[in-house]
């Protein structure tokens, strides 16, 4: 997709945002932006905006934009872009986008994979609710220490270690926010998206899922892999 048709994207959907957060949304309990639901902070969904649908390879923002608001997926999967490579992959109810550089822009694009929708949190608002919550003020500032001290890298260790690692943190973090004990790992992302995440090639990506399945420890999907042994994994 071109830069300019992904400007543009940006631009249609969020001339359409619309408020939609309440205790009703599938992501409610698991969502970082209230700490699943916790009443001190529930002013949060008062400015929150939802903006979409963005088709696969839309950007929600690009480098040196602006940094306006912060973001969390509402459904679907999205990735940062920088440097070069896939920076991160966000799944629902995770709050991102917090740390602002000195330059007050973005470092990196934020892209879609698949259909996706997001909440947006303005800046503007959430300043306001900070000044007058103390609770939000501190929880959010939490949020960005953590963003801003994020340094596991996902190259480090062999292609077999980056891989298990890999499948292993999508699974605790969809059982988080699915609430529930599911084996099953979706990875609607590329190969090639995977291997710039890992720093690997997509053939290697490939190489490390069918050698895992002829262990017996994953079962690959059209869509994703299912945990058959989850021991040997974390072994």
């Amino acid at each position: 997709m071109s830069s300019a048709s992904a400007i543009a994207s940006q631009s249609v959907a969020l001339r359409r945002p619309s408020i939609c957060c309440n205790a009703s949304c599938r992501n409610a309990a698991v969502c970082e932006a209230t700490h699943g639901g916790d009443p001190a902070l529930l002013d949060m969904r008062e400015v929150v905006e939802r903006v979409g649908p963005f088709s696969e390879g839309d950007r929600l923002v690009q480098p040196d934009a602006p940094h306006r608001a912060a973001f969390a997926v509402m459904s679907g999967l999205a990735k940062t872009v920088g440097e070069g490579r896939v920076l991160a992959f966000h799944l629902p109810g995770e709050l991102f986008a917090l740390d602002i550089p000195r330059t007050q822009t973005h470092r990196a694009s934020v892209v879609a994979v698949g259909k996706t929708w997001f909440c947006r949190f303005p800046r503007t608002a959430t300043d306001a609710l900070c000044e007058r919550s103390e609770a939000i003020a501190t929880h959010l500032l939490t949020l960005r220490r953590r963003e801003r001290a994020f340094t596991r890298r996902a190259t480090d260790g062999s292609a077999a270690e980056r891989m298990t690692s890999f499948l292993l943190e999508l699974l605790d973090r969809r059982r988080r926010v699915e609430g529930n004990g599911s084996s099953f790992v979706p990875l609607p992302m590329s190969r090639d998206d995977i291997g710039s995440y890992l720093g690997m090639s997509a053939a290697t990506v490939t190489r490390m899922l069918a050698r895992l399945r002829s262990q017996g420890s994953i079962a690959i999907r059209a869509d994703g892999v299912d945990v058959l042994h989850e021991a040997s994994l974390r072994g």
